[in-house]
């Protein structure tokens, strides 16, 4: 299977499963494009790596070195949502610790993890444009 036609899946398994009502399950694929996205829009932007040439692994650095980026990159702050994907981790991270502490109800946690699944249905999309644009206009627009 191509990398293609897994997130294709991925992204068919998220519709489906929002429909359904498995909200946690497309949260889970949803994480996983937005991982990926990112390290296209990273390693065209300037690379995926840290300076000590380890690979930026985790989320919050990811953003944050793509939201650093933006300053002197005007195709990369033209496609990524940073404020959209912070708000969407935000609350990910959130309901997780919620969960796990016991500090929210089973209902406010349904409702939480259906709006996260949704709200990720719809950032996915954005993200994987924006990645796909990037991409493709590299070459086209140099940076500051």
């Amino acid at each position: 299977m191509t990398k293609r036609n897994l997130y294709e899946e991925f992204i068919d398994r998220i519709d489906q499963y929002v429909s359904s009502g498995h909200f946690f399950e497309a949260s889970w694929y949803v994480y996983a494009v937005l991982e990926d996205r990112m390290i296209s829009m990273l390693q065209n932007s300037g690379g995926a790596t840290q300076s000590n040439g380890q690979p930026i692994r985790m989320l919050g650095p990811k953003l944050t070195t793509l939201q650093n980026r933006t300053t002197s990159d005007s195709l990369l702050a033209a496609n990524f949502p940073y404020t959209k994907l912070v708000s969407w981790k935000d609350r990910r991270n959130s309901l997780m610790h919620a969960m796990a502490e016991g500090t929210m109800n089973i209902q406010q946690i349904d409702s939480d993890a259906e709006a996260l699944a949704t709200d990720g249905q719809d950032l996915i999309r954005e993200i994987c444009s924006g990645a796909t644009r990037l991409k493709k206009h590299r070459n086209k627009v140099q940076t500051d």
